[in-house]
């Protein structure tokens, strides 16, 4: 296929096209750009609000998924061109290496899953008093402990991007901390988890998951996340919660 081959459609289109998408459904709006073809879809859309733009390419499995996802890439760019913006991350899910267009280069690449649920699960007891904390006020408290307990911490305290922070503290000191983060669409999205190293295996991360989950689903009817694919761990405690695997994403960050 070539870029002639792909059309533009709209997002009430692209959602019947695909199913009901889960990652569509809670992940898009109507700011959606999106295009679709005989071999599948791909979209550009802000990741977070008024943030930078994320996008990629469902390519049906009797097709070379790499080059077909590279050529809609490529007209997804010329669209956008007219709103003055630009990818900067993009995916794919086949695990196929995606060809970029011309005067464009990976700067890096991961797998992850993006997970999500509805279903909010009754905490179990725990005696843990979750407090909130202020992604502002708390932000430098939030990303030392963070960076202390995980050196990749991606929680990002005082960038705006939280909805809410909780935290467990024990004799004054923090133990856990999670966050839910609006996505581009206001969904929320469950970032920033981190145990204290000390008090690791006690049942601190599943009911900082639970109650994020609880809070999230209460406001929204609908809970996700962000996992790395080799943390198999954090997978199986996802699923565990009634969390589901909507797509495993292969993203390549992309510079010019």
């Amino acid at each position: 296929m070539s870029t002639t081959d792909w059309r533009q459609v709209d997002r009430a289109e692209l959602l019947e096209l695909s199913g009901g998408d889960p990652f569509l459904r809670w992940v898009t709006d109507d700011r959606l750009l999106a295009i679709a073809g005989p071999a599948g879809w791909a979209w550009l859309h802000p990741w977070r609000p008024g943030g930078r733009h994320w996008g990629g390419a469902f390519i049906g499995p009797d097709h070379d998924g790499g080059a077909l996802a590279g050529s809609a890439l490529s007209r997804l760019i010329l669209l956008a061109q007219a709103d003055g913006v630009a990818p900067e991350w993009f995916s794919t899910t086949d695990g196929g290496a995606l060809r970029l267009p011309a005067g464009w280069e990976q700067a890096g690449v991961g797998e992850w899953d993006f997970m999500w649920t509805e279903e909010a699960r009754e905490p179990t007891p725990t005696g843990l008093d979750f407090i909130e904390l202020d992604d502002t006020a708390d932000a430098a408290e939030l990303e030392r402990f963070g960076r202390a307990h995980n050196a990749a911490f991606e929680g990002f305290p005082g960038w705006d991007y939280a909805l809410l922070w909780l935290g467990v503290r024990r004799r004054g000191e923090l133990v856990a901390i999670g966050a839910l983060h609006a996505l581009g669409a206001g969904t929320p999205h469950l970032a920033g988890i981190v145990t204290h190293t000390d008090c690791r295996g006690q049942g601190l991360g599943e009911a900082m998951v639970t109650e994020l989950t609880r809070r999230a689903i209460a406001v929204a009817g609908v809970s996700t996340l962000g996992v790395t694919h080799t943390n198999t761990a954090a997978l199986r405690l996802y699923q565990r919660l009634g969390y589901r695997t909507a797509h495993l994403f292969r993203t390549v960050d992309l510079t010019r």
